[in-house]
């Protein structure tokens, strides 16, 4: 009986522990960085939990890799600033340079459809769970709909463009003489391998023989 008690005491320390330990849903955990990558101003760390809203920045050669509710991951490339506000049922990225690649394969319900979103300086991408890359540089944004749907329109409200595909459509979104235009895109940026390495971190395969 004594031993059936302790066993008890322990199994309850150790749920306890593991209740505490587990960040709240929606919020990021690190699960990989490599470089200067600073978080709200610090340095990063392997299993730091993520702010409600977090400020990302990472230096030239680095990247960070951040998973949440266990089935979708984040990577956040070189020579980029990202903000990051998973506070309400739309997570929201501010990606105002750098690269942006994601695997969503668990995302909550939400109004109005978009339950992802990534906003930069000449386009709002909405997501409704989907693999995508996002680059931007000083004048343009690249989108890719890596494998799944990716509903973009530019910051003036115009261009609005549906990309679907099973393996890699995109768009460049170019500010001109005060305009923005959009144009066809090859991959960029990103490769099939980056994506499923990716997809890995949440123990996910890609088929891109459909559209998922």
């Amino acid at each position: 009986m004594k031993r059936n008690l302790a066993l008890s005491s322990i199994l309850l320390a150790f749920a306890l522990f593991a209740a505490q330990a587990a960040p709240a849903p929606g919020r990021g955990v690190v699960v990989f960085f490599e470089g200067d990558v600073r978080i709200d101003g610090r340095q990063a760390e392997i299993g730091a939990v993520l702010a409600a809203k977090a400020l990302i920045e990472t230096g030239s050669g680095a990247s960070c890799e951040i998973v949440f509710d266990r089935k979708n991951a984040l990577r956040v490339g070189q020579n980029a600033v990202a903000s990051l506000d998973f506070s309400g049922p739309v997570k929201q990225v501010s990606l105002t340079k750098g690269g942006l690649t994601s695997v969503l394969r668990k995302l909550g319900k939400a109004s109005g459809g978009d339950r992802f979103r990534v906003t930069t300086p000449t386009v709002v991408a909405g997501v409704r769970g989907t693999s995508f890359c996002i680059w931007v540089d000083e004048s343009s944004t690249y989108v890719c709909a890596c494998n799944g749907s990716v509903r973009t329109i530019d910051a003036k409200g115009s261009n609005a463009q549906d990309l679907s595909a099973a393996h890699h459509v995109a768009r460049n979104y170019v500010s001109k003489d005060g305009a923005i235009e959009v144009s066809p895109a090859g991959v960029e940026h990103h490769s099939d391998a980056s994506v499923e390495s990716l997809a890995a971190r949440i123990e996910e395969r890609l088929d891109w023989s459909k559209l998922d």
